[in-house]
C-alpha cells in the first residue's frame, strides 16, 4: 500500500521496476532516480504474491512517458509461483481487499488449495492473542514495511552480515515452460505500449551456482520469449553473480551486490529512457 501511495503522487513521466523480492532486495533506486533525473518507485515485493498479480496490480498506474522494468525470477516460468501463494492470499484478505478485482477465476482455483491453512492460521492467532505479549521495541525484521524506503527498496539488511543459505536445485531436466505466462508478459508488453509507455524485460540477478543448476530452463525461456516476439533487453549471464554479492538468498543481494547490480542496471537502461 505504501509504494501505491507513492505511485499516486507522481504526476511525471517515471520508471517502474515490477518483479518479486530480486528487485526489492536488489537495488538503490534513488543512484537510478539521480542518473536519469526521474522519479523511480521499485514495486518489487514477495514472490510469493506471485507475477501475475504483480503485473495487474500496477497496470492502472502506468502512464505515457514511463519506462516500466519487468524483472522475473525464472521459477515464474515453469512453476505456480506465477499465480500466487499463501502471501497473495493474506493480502487479498487481510491487507487490500480491493486487490481481488485483479484475480480471475483461473487464479482463484489456483488459491483454493491455500484457503484451509489461511482459516486454520487465523484460527491459531485468534485464540493466541490475549496470551501473546507486544514487544513495542523489536528490531524491525528485514521484511517489515519499516524497511523499505520512500523508493520501495528493501534496505535494512544493506548493514548486516549475509546469511547462510542453499543454492537453487538442480533442474531435474522434465520442466516444461507455462505458455500462459510467456503469453501474459507478451500482453503486459502491449498494454504498456498501448499507454505510450516503455517495457524493458531484464533477466532477473541470480547466485552463480544457482544460475549453473538451473541454466537448461533459463536458455528454455530466452528462446521461448525471442519466438513470442519478447525477449530479455541483455543475456541472462550477465546477471549471474558469484556468492559474495549475496545476502540471505540465491535472489536477494548484500550492499556490495545491490551497488553492482545497480550500475548494470544503469548502463543497460541507457538508451531506453529518455534524459
Amino acid at each position: 500500500m505504501d509504494k501505491h501511495e507513492t505511485l499516486k503522487k507522481i504526476k511525471t513521466e517515471k520508471i517502474i521496476f515490477v518483479g518479486g523480492s530480486n528487485i526489492s532486495f536488489g537495488l538503490d533506486s534513488k543512484k537510478i532516480a539521480a542518473e536519469f533525473n526521474k522519479p523511480v518507485i521499485n514495486m518489487g515485493v514477495h514472490a510469493g504474491m506471485g507475477l501475475e498479480f504483480i503485473m495487474n496490480d500496477v497496470k492502472s498506474y502506468i502512464h505515457k512517458g514511463d519506462v516500466v522494468v519487468l524483472v522475473p525470477e525464472y521459477e515464474n516460468f515453469y512453476t505456480d509461483n506465477f499465480y500466487g501463494e499463501m502471501e497473495l492470499v493474506s493480502v487479498l484478505f487481510d491487507v487490500d481487499p480491493s486487490g481481488r478485482n485483479l484475480v480471475d477465476w483461473k487464479q482463484w482455483q489456483h488459491l483454493l488449495k491455500y484457503m484451509p491453512t489461511y482459516a486454520a492460521k487465523k484460527i491459531k492467532n485468534y485464540i493466541a492473542s490475549p496470551f501473546q505479549k507486544q514487544d513495542l521495541a523489536r528490531e524491525i525484521d528485514i521484511y517489515d514495511r519499516r524497511s523499505f524506503n520512500e523508493y520501495g527498496d528493501a534496505y535494512i539488511h544493506w548493514a548486516l552480515p549475509d546469511q547462510n543459505y542453499l543454492p537453487a536445485k538442480k533442474n531435474k531436466g522434465d520442466e516444461k515452460i507455462d505458455t500462459y505466462v510467456i503469453s501474459f508478459i507478451k500482453d503486459f508488453k502491449n498494454y504498456t505500449e498501448s499507454k505510450g509507455a516503455t517495457l524493458v524485460l531484464l533477466p532477473p540477478v541470480i547466485e552463480s551456482q544457482s544460475y549453473d543448476n538451473q541454466a537448461n530452463i533459463i536458455d528454455q525461456i530466452t528462446v521461448s520469449l525471442i519466438s513470442n516476439s519478447i525477449s530479455f533487453s541483455v543475456e541472462p549471464n550477465k546477471y549471474r553473480f558469484s556468492f559474495e554479492y549475496f545476502f540471505n538468498s540465491y535472489y536477494h543481494l548484500n550492499k556490495k551486490g545491490v551497488d553492482k547490480r545497480t550500475q548494470l542496471v544503469i548502463d543497460d537502461l541507457s538508451g531506453k529512457v529518455n534524459r
